[in-house]
């Protein structure tokens, strides 16, 4: 490591699971412009390789604590960090397990502090913490340096704890090599592929609501589901855009509804896809579809539009401010089924606009969310952070 580098300690997920924290952690560390500017250390939060043990309190929780915290310490102690970058949760439990100890024990090692927030539902979670984890949490964000959030409209996440001047907004980034248009497959007319958590908070039982309807006039759909089907939710409880509580609905009961229906071969459920497969269904795919209730950016929406695919998107999080609707896909308010409904029928009537549309994205991602750019955005939040 260069002595003349700035030395930044990087703690959170790495892959697997092959989900957004975990992806973009890995492009950080692993960028050019960043390990040219820092000297970085890196040490790993995430045991679970499956997305549905995540946050499970069991013993495998409390002993990987233990090597955590350890192996944290003795990082600070042997290292003079000028910053420590950390990705927190949205959970009580997150902050009372990890989130806490790890921003207290950087600042008393002397590093100045970012953290990150990959979510746009951190403010109205923590509404609901136990009032003495709410005045500790709020203790801790006091002591913060430096918080990232994924859109402009979200810096209010960590009011009053955190001035807005120390609050900056870093987008998503996409390695638009990897995933470009350049691809020979043949698209499937009529594929639409979901990414991401099967649950209530990621739209999958409202968009199994609405298979039968849409079906019925465009027979051809066939919607293809990618990702863990999941009971209970793990972090989101509120439709981000309307504030409103979201009412859980069992995804297994809402499964076996449409496996039973004459609608069944419209539906296939992929399971968790990576590498070579992911790759396959996002070339093939002819519309990308995320129907969020929460989200910061997602990282599955950008690797389809970075692959020239059109999209059909809530406006969450980022979404809101960066993508237009009409031009980059078709919006629609989160839980509104008929405004869903629509927007397929919108985007099924027309496949030259469905073409245009994705050749847009396409030339739009490698203009605004390249991980070079996205890299060097970040070198200036950190650079600024050391400064000050």
């Amino acid at each position: 490591m260069d002595n003349k580098k700035p030395k930044i300690l990087f703690i959170g997920p790495t892959p697997p699971p092959y989900s957004g924290p975990e992806l973009s952690m890995q492009q950080f560390i692993e960028s050019e412009t960043l390990n040219e500017a820092f000297g970085i250390r890196f040490l790993k939060t995430n045991f679970r390789k499956d997305n549905t043990k995540k946050g499970k309190l069991d013993v495998s929780m409390f002993s990987n604590f233990f090597i955590y915290f350890s192996k944290l310490l003795r990082l600070l102690a042997f290292n003079r960090f000028s910053c420590v970058y950390y990705p927190i949760t949205p959970t009580q439990i997150g902050w009372i397990g990890r989130d806490v100890w790890t921003i207290l024990l950087s600042k008393v090692f002397g590093a100045k502090v970012i953290i990150h927030l990959r979510g746009s539902h951190f403010k109205l979670n923590l509404q609901t913490f136990d009032k003495v984890v709410k005045r500790i949490v709020g203790f801790c964000l006091k002591k913060v340096d430096c918080a990232i959030v994924q859109a402009e409209y979200l810096k209010d996440q960590f009011h009053p704890y955190i001035e807005p001047s120390s609050v900056s907004v870093l987008y998503q980034a996409m390695d638009v090599n990897e995933y470009s248009n350049n691809h020979k497959a043949e698209i499937e007319e009529g594929k639409i592929l979901i990414m991401g958590h099967m649950t209530k908070a990621k739209g999958y039982t409202d968009i199994l609501k609405i298979i039968p309807d849409i079906c019925k006039e465009y027979p051809y759909l066939k919607f293809y589901f990618a990702g863990n089907i999941r009971k209970g939710e793990r972090g989101v409880f509120y439709n981000q855009y309307t504030g409103e509580k979201i009412n859980y609905e069992d995804p297994f009961a809402a499964e076996e509804k449409i496996l039973k229906s004459k609608f069944k071969d419209n539906y296939v459920n992929l399971g968790v896809i990576s590498g070579d497969v992911k790759m396959r269904h996002l070339e093939t795919t002819d519309v990308f579809l995320t129907a969020s209730y929460s989200e910061g950016f997602s990282r599955s929406l950008l690797e389809a539009m970075s692959m020239g695919k059109p999209a059909i998107f809530t406006p969450v999080g980022a979404h809101r401010e960066v993508f237009k609707d009409g031009e980059n896909g078709f919006l629609f308010t989160p839980g509104e089924l008929s405004q869903l409904a629509l927007a397929l029928k919108k985007m099924f009537s027309h496949k030259a606009k469905r073409l245009k549309i994705g050749k847009n994205n396409r030339d739009y991602v490698v203009a605004n969310f390249s991980i070079q750019k996205i890299a060097e955005d970040f070198k200036g939040i950190i650079l600024k952070t050391i400064a000050s």
